[in-house]
Order: structure tokens, then C-alpha cells, then sequence
């Protein structure tokens, strides 16, 4: 199902495209898509292991602090609703995968139909980046919110995990039948969150794959100003 949403995506991109790819194993079966073809895109990610898996390709990148703007951005999700509210939380670069959002004028989400729901659940931790200084104040008033806070730990690593960033990783587990906009813009608010996984109203579009075969393309509704979001 991954490799069916990959050549989807596939369709989508014209010759000489500076495209965002994000992480996952869609985004990796995009890569080879775009590698057994004679299509020329320059590609930006969020992501070391893409940027890796890119050279190794023979696919230009651009690092993403030269980078300005991008025609379509591809990337993966832990789960998404069809109202395109997602969570991305398990790669720990959320912050970093808004800013490539915010440069393209069409964020696309890779995802197979079980990741798929009428209305988002939290059935995944809300990741947290939060300023170094203000771990234990965002975590109080996470804790307040309602949520179970959980430093990130790493296999084989002492300490906790660190965005590529350096800053703190933590993960806020909700209720599942939490509103996802009402979070989102409450988090927002915190003083110390540099980012967080939560992904409202910033995917403009999402290709999901089915068992059966077949692709099922979701798209926003256009209002005449693009999205952005943290």
C-alpha cells in the first residue's frame, strides 16, 4: 500500500520541481520512483535518513536553510482524519517538517488506510519540542491539560532524546476523543513549545492507499490564503 501511495505521488511531479520529502517508508518508495526515472527535481527534507537516502539516489537536495519555497511536499503520518488533521509524532522532527509545509504550496500526506479516520484519535503521543529551560514548566502545563507527560527516552542512549535542534522531546498522551483544533491552537499558546506533532488545518491534500488496490486522494477545500501552522 506504501508503494502504491509512492507512484500516486509519483504522477504529481513535473520536471524540474524543487520538491519537500519528508521521512517513511512511502517517502523512501517515492525516492525510488523518482530515481528509476529520468525526472530532475531538487528535493529538500527534514529528515538525515531522506537527505541520505536522496544522495545515495543521485537526487540534488538544497539543505532546508537555504530553502525558500518548494512546489509539493511529500511526507508521512502516524495517523490522519478526513478533515487532514494528523499526528506526527514518532520521527521527533515535526517542528522542522511545519517549516517545509509552510514553503510548499501543496503538503501532501502518504499514508494506507489504516491510518485513516472519520475523526482524529489520539491513539499516538502528542510529541512536544520544548525549549531546554522550559521542560518542567511546558510539562506542568501539559499536566494541567490533562495529559500524562513522558521525557523521550532512546534505546541504547543514555538521557533523554533531542531534536536535531537540541531541544527536549516529550511525549503527551491525551484522551483519544480530544479535540484536535482546540489542542492545537492551546499548545501553541505555551510559553517554551518550539513545536509540536499535532497537524491542523496544514496538509492541503493526503493519497491513501487500500487493500483492494485502489488510491484514495482527499483534498481541502480551497479559501484563497494558504495554511500555515507550527
Amino acid at each position: 500500500m506504501k508503494r502504491a501511495c509512492a507512484k500516486k505521488a509519483f504522477e504529481w511531479i513535473r520536471d524540474n520541481m524543487a520538491i519537500g520529502l519528508g521521512g517513511g517508508e512511502a517517502v523512501a518508495f517515492l525516492i525510488e520512483e523518482l530515481a528509476k526515472s529520468k525526472k530532475r527535481v531538487t528535493a529538500v527534507s527534514p529528515s538525515g535518513d531522506t537527505l541520505e537516502l536522496c544522495k545515495k539516489s543521485g537526487i540534488p537536495t538544497v539543505p532546508l536553510s537555504c530553502a525558500g519555497s518548494l512546489e509539493l511536499a511529500f511526507d508521512g503520518c502516524d495517523t490522519l482524519d478526513r478533515k487532514l488533521n494528523a499526528l506526527k509524532s514518532r520521527g521527533g522532527i515535526h517542528t522542522r517538517e511545519k517549516l517545509v509545509a509552510a514553503m510548499a504550496k501543496e503538503y501532501i500526506l502518504l499514508a494506507d488506510e489504516s491510518k485513516l479516520t472519520e475523526s482524529l484519535t489520539f491513539c499516538v503521543p502528542v510529541a512536544v519540542e520544548a525549549l531546554r529551560p522550559a521542560k518542567t514548566f511546558v510539562t506542568k502545563q501539559l499536566e494541567a491539560m490533562g495529559a500524562a507527560v513522558y521525557l523521550r527516552k532512546g534505546s541504547g542512549k543514555a538521557g533523554c532524546v533531542r531534536s536535531d535542534d537540541g531541544n527536549d522531546l516529550l511525549d503527551a498522551v491525551f484522551p483519544e476523543k480530544t479535540d484536535p483544533e482546540e489542542l492545537s491552537g492551546r499548545l501553541d499558546g505555551i510559553a517554551g513549545i518550539v513545536g509540536h506533532s499535532l497537524f491542523c488545518k496544514i496538509a492541503d491534500g493526503a493519497i491513501v492507499a487500500k487493500a483492494d488496490g485502489t488510491v484514495e486522494v482527499i483534498r481541502r477545500e480551497r479559501r484563497g490564503t494558504r495554511r500555515q501552522g507550527r
